[in-house]
């Protein structure tokens, strides 16, 4: 169990390759976080709400396997797919870090090439960013900001 981070493509598709998924086990992650917030790579936003079944008069059996929705009902759940995607996928005009509840709730939501650009830019321009990644010790912190330094060439990463 745990937080299982991938990258995307600029077309929003998860990028394949292992290289492309970095896994945190549930202790590591606050320890992460605690880092990158000493670092100053992380903001502090409201976690977004996301749509409700009923405000598009939909319930939990339109998404059954085997359901045929009407016309009128498969709209209605176009919609509402679309809603909670742009949920997922907000972010700030300007980021300056990257929100903390996007790598704290793993439910999808975007990590943009932006906040990932703010992040890392903070990071490297902090006085003591060479020690942070020496070859001692546990090498969770080195392999994360590669990966951030990947995600940011490519579409960003979504965490699940």
């Amino acid at each position: 169990m745990g937080y299982d981070i991938y990258i995307q493509t600029a077309d929003g598709t998860l990028a394949e390759g292992d290289e492309n998924c970095f896994r945190f086990a549930w202790t590591a992650m606050p320890r992460t976080l605690d880092a990158m917030a000493n670092f100053g790579m992380l903001t502090e936003l409201p976690v977004p709400s996301v749509p409700t079944l009923s405000a598009y008069g939909l319930a939990i059996e339109d998404f059954q396997p085997g359901t045929q929705p009407d016309q009128a009902t498969a709209n209605r759940i176009a919609e509402f797919r679309a809603a909670y995607q742009a949920a997922l996928d907000a972010a700030e005009p300007k980021p300056t870090g990257i929100p903390s509840y996007k790598l704290q709730v793993n439910g999808g939501f975007l990590v943009t090439v932006a906040e990932i650009s703010a992040a890392l830019t903070t990071y490297e321009a902090h006085p003591h960013v060479d020690i942070a990644e020496m070859p001692m010790g546990d090498p969770t912190w080195r392999a994360w900001t590669a990966f951030l330094r990947r995600a940011r060439t490519h579409g960003g990463l979504r965490t699940y």
